[in-house]
Order: C-alpha cells, then structure tokens, then sequence
C-alpha cells in the first residue's frame, strides 16, 4: 500500500510540474500575444497619423512654394530700374525684402523636414511585415531619427558613426520600431542637455548597432529585469518598451547586450545575424 501511496504521490509532483510548465506556457503566448497586437496597431496609428499629416502639409507647401514666387516677382518689380529711386533704393523696403526672404528660406526648410519626418513615419508604419525582406540598415537608422526628432531638437546631440555593411536581411519595420525604443529610452535618460551616440559595425557576419547615452544610467538591481514585461521605473510606464525590443530581436535571431553605470550612460547593443531570416 505504501508502494502505491508513492506512486500516486510521484505521480501528484509530475502532474503539479506538467501544469505549471504548462501555465508558464500560456503565460507567455499571452505576452507574445499582447506584444503582437500592440505592434500591429502601433503600425496602423502611425500609418493613421502620418496620412491625415500629408494632406495638409501638401497645401502648406504648395502655398510656400507660390508664396516664395509672388514674392521674387514683387521685388522684382519694386527694385526695377525704371521704379523711382526713392522705392528702389528705400532702406525700408529693402531690409523688408530681406526679413521676407529670411522668413521664406526658413519656411521651405520646415516644410521640407515635415515631409522627411512624413516620409519616415510612412516607411516605419508600412505594414508589419510577414515575410523579412532585404533592407538598408542605415536607412532604417535616418528614417527613425527623422521620427524622434521632436525628443531630441535642441537638447540632445545624436553623433553617427555608419561603419557596417548596411544589407541586411529583417524585418524592417520592427527594426524600426526597436530603434525608437531605444532613443527615446536614451533621450528621456538624459536629464537637460546630453548625446547619444549611434554606431553600426560588423562582428564577424552579424551586423551591431550600438546606442550609447549620457544619461542618468541602469541601478544593477534593475539590470535584469528591464527587458520583463510589465516592469518600469517610469511613473506612468507601462513596462512593455523593452520587451517589445526584446521579442522583435528574437523574431531576428538577435541578442541584445545592454551595459549601464549610474550617472555614466547607458548602452545597448543589437546584434543582428546575416543570411536569410526564412531559412
């Protein structure tokens, strides 16, 4: 009887184990799941917000463009030599015309880096991808600093150094994706003025992109546990940004290397593998 007690009992701790395996399982599909869905309707937001941008950028800078015309005409006109010399040669309308042309140089080029920023968020948001595709690296690396311009102006120096080989086989939405992550972890980690400073080399085959701050840097108790979903030191953090970045290195056979000294700055590393990601 006792023999049979100790079977049921073994039996018991086997079955206890098969369950919790099992509901460690279903506890991950739920986060895969909810990291999927989360991605999939950032793209369609994104995708959303760039269109109803583009509409009224096209009319501001097809009205930049014929404002910058009539304006050459007018002075043209004015500054003609059989306009009297009192107009042509009025200090006021010539330090008017100077204002003007000042003002049309700086609205043509916030016009153009509007529809950069446009541009960029339309090929981060294009789709996400079900099947990997050749991409350029570097220029998955501009369009997303194109997007997080507005976290960085005028406070956070980004210095490049382009150093690999940018082919690369991914997912190049997701990649996106993990590179605004990541700047924007490393801008908000900079209290006042800082630099980021963003590199790509190859080790061996693998492709490395390295993000490196300024900023007030990891306590080594959290180190573990920032890629967790759930788990933020932000107030009003959700905990999902870095696990995000981690299940799309995952979906590209990547690791991610992570360095960090309070006050010294942070560091991550992508590495990508090379060859074909359906292989």
């Amino acid at each position: 009887m006792d023999t049979t007690r100790s079977k049921d009992d073994q039996q018991l701790r086997e079955l206890k184990t098969q369950v919790e395996e099992l509901s460690r399982a279903l506890q991950e599909m739920k986060r895969r799941l909810m990291l999927s869905e989360k991605s999939a309707l950032l793209g369609q937001l994104v995708a959303g917000i760039a269109h109803e941008i583009n509409t009224p950028l096209g009319a501001l800078k097809s009205n930049s463009d014929l404002f910058m015309r009539y304006t050459f005409k007018i002075k043209a006109m004015l500054l003609d030599p059989e306009s009297p010399g009192e107009v042509r040669e009025n200090p006021a309308i010539l330090k008017l015309f100077a204002e003007v042309e000042k003002l049309n140089r700086v609205n043509k080029e916030a016009s153009d880096r509007i529809v950069e920023i446009v541009n960029g968020i339309r090929r981060y948001a294009r789709k996400d991808e079900c099947a990997p595709t050749q991409a350029d690296l570097h220029e998955i690396l501009n369009s997303t600093l194109a997007i997080v311009h507005h976290e960085l102006k005028n406070r956070v120096i980004v210095h490049l150094s382009y150093q690999a080989d940018p082919r690369i086989h991914c997912f190049p939405g997701q990649l996106s994706q993990i590179f605004v992550n990541l700047i924007v972890n490393a801008s908000h980690a900079i209290e006042g003025r800082g630099e980021i400073f963003i590199k790509t080399y190859n080790r061996n085959s693998d492709a490395v992109v390295e993000i490196r701050d300024t900023g007030k840097g990891i306590p080594q108790s959290e180190l573990a546990r920032i890629f967790e979903a759930g788990f933020t030191t932000k107030k009003n953090g959700m905990g999902m940004g870095l696990a995000l970045v981690k299940q799309m290195a995952d979906n590209h056979r990547g690791q991610i290397e992570v360095e960090s000294a309070v006050g010294a700055g942070t560091t991550f590393r992508i590495i990508l593998p090379a060859g074909d990601l359906q292989e």
